[in-house]
């Protein structure tokens, strides 16, 4: 069976334990643009801060939180299996353990079970987890050891095998990055990252995940966990997570297929002086760049459309994206799109929740967004419409976006026009209009919301597929091209759309000798 690529978020929280939305809602969204999650339950801190002057506030609602997880932890679980199906969705149970020294780690089962316990260290978590057929995940290890960052002294790949490197608190992959730690946490620490752990010679593979306080697992653009199973199955899952077929998304679900020596993602080798690469990718928008490291080096470096078919296809991706406005006045939306010639092929959600990384009270709501059970919604597909509804306000900031957005795959000549619809006007494009850029359409004059349209992308503007070989046959010592890492050389990949949106991959390792 040939695997594919599923779609889920591993770390999402909700006011189960302290945070916003119920279980109910959490699960109602994760399933409209998800295959897999977990709702994650805030659980221990055997050494949380004890002075009440600084930490009082900090104290107290973690208490609170773990005391109403404690309470709901059956609930939760039951919850949790009923909203699961083979084949169609399934829910992972998970809680979060803080430390301060050793940094935070998820613990997960494959359920339905999985026993609340609490360790002392890491080491005696680690047993208690193992002893259960359970793993743990560290995240946010980019903080600094000793301040809730990895401390890599103390990781265990065998009960650890993927590590979360992007959320709503940034990237920990390494010290340069796109996504820099903005939390009041405090910055990124390069002995924490992904890349420091690497170069110590530990093989873990990656994921991202949300970490998201207001109970919308799979919020756009706070991060997303891909997964090379071979079916969507309990099992399946859990098998490929502990064997790193994994790769970590910002938001926008990039598709990576990647091999050496046809070995996936994640994998092991045994010492091979020929390393065949074979990569193909596909973005949701533009791909800027997709790289290949070798051992923390660029070894190559592809662009849109290469490898791609050189013909000129008529498929090609349409992205729409609405919000804007003012942050306190809330707006509506009830919209579809509709395409006069072609066919829509898919439709791809990038629906955020509000931007919620620690909790503004301990249950309840704080914004209209996150008041509806499902504040964005897709509400009809049909070979030449989509519609939808939604409910958006101001971004937080500049840098700061709540804006929400369909990638639509359209199969469809240049002559084809797109209609867009919203209760406050109509606006027309062709889709050659589109390939320049997106159009702005204020809906009631200035600063009031607005949508895009656009831009619309080749289908190959959105691919690479190339091929690159490591032949080491002229090289007697397997060690002299080593770099810094220990052992083993190791290959991965990173892509950049040019919309911003990223996606790195696991490694793969082959050994030496």
């Amino acid at each position: 069976m040939t695997a594919r690529v599923y779609w889920g978020d591993l770390h999402s929280h909700c006011s189960v334990s302290y945070g916003e939305g119920t279980v109910a809602q959490a699960l109602l969204r994760a399933r409209r643009q998800l295959d897999f999650c977990s709702i994650t339950g805030h659980a221990f801190w055997p050494d949380m801060p004890t002075d009440r002057e600084r930490y009082g506030r900090i104290i107290d609602y973690h208490r609170e939180g773990f005391a109403r997880l404690a309470k709901n932890w059956d609930g939760l679980l039951a919850e949790l299996w009923a909203a699961s199906k083979e084949g169609e969705f399934v829910a992972l149970p998970s809680y979060e353990w803080h430390s301060l020294e050793y940094g935070d780690h998820n613990v997960y089962a494959r359920g339905p079970d999985l026993p609340l316990r609490d360790g002392a260290n890491l080491r005696q978590l680690r047993e208690l987890a193992m002893a259960s057929g359970a793993i743990m995940v560290p995240h946010h290890i980019g903080y600094a050891a000793g301040f809730r960052g990895i401390d890599w002294r103390h990781f265990d790949a065998s009960a650890s095998p993927v590590v979360e490197i992007y959320s709503l608190h940034g990237a920990s992959i390494s010290a340069s990055t796109a996504f820099p730690m903005l939390h009041d946490m405090g910055p990124t620490d390069y002995g924490s990252t992904a890349v420091a752990g690497w170069r110590l010679g530990h093989r873990f593979g990656v994921i991202a995940s949300t970490d998201h306080h207001g109970g919308y697992p799979g919020s756009h653009g706070d991060g997303c966990a891909a997964v090379l199973a071979d079916a969507l199955t309990r099992d399946a899952l859990w098998e490929a997570i502990c064997a790193r077929r994994t790769y970590a998304v910002t938001g926008d679900k990039i598709r990576i297929d990647m091999t050496l020596n046809d070995a996936p993602i994640g994998s092991e080798l045994t010492a091979a002086k020929r390393r065949c690469v074979r990569v193909q990718v596909t973005g949701l928008d533009e791909l800027d760049r997709v790289e290949l490291l070798k051992n923390e080096q660029v070894v190559a470096r592809w662009h849109a459309g290469d490898g791609a078919a050189p013909e000129r296809s008529t498929r090609g991706r349409l992205r729409v994206t609405w919000g804007w406005g003012r942050k306190d006045e809330p707006a509506y939306w009830d919209a579809e799109l509709t395409i006069d010639e072609g066919e829509i092929r898919d439709v791809t959600s990038c629906f955020s929740g509000q931007s919620v990384v620690a909790p503004k009270g301990v249950a309840g709501h704080s914004t209209v967004e996150d008041q509806a059970d499902l504040p964005h919604e897709i509400t009809a597909r049909e070979p030449r419409r989509v519609a939808w509804r939604s409910v958006t306000t101001g971004n937080l900031s500049t840098r700061h976006r709540t804006t929400q957005a369909l990638s639509l795959l359209l199969d469809a000549p240049p002559s084809a026009r797109v209609t867009v619809r919203t209760s406050h006007g109509e606006w027309t494009h062709s889709l050659a209009e589109l390939r320049h850029g997106g159009c702005s359409h204020y809906q009631q004059g200035w600063l009031s919301p607005a949508l895009v349209v656009g831009p619309f992308v080749e289908e190959q503007r959105c691919q690479a597929i190339a091929e690159w070989t490591d032949d080491l046959s002229d090289t007697n010592d397997l060690a002299s091209n080593a770099g810094d890492a220990p052992l083993a050389d190791y290959y991965r990949l990173r892509v950049a759309q040019a919309n911003g949106q990223w996606a790195w991959a696991s490694p793969i390792w082959v050994e030496r000798q």
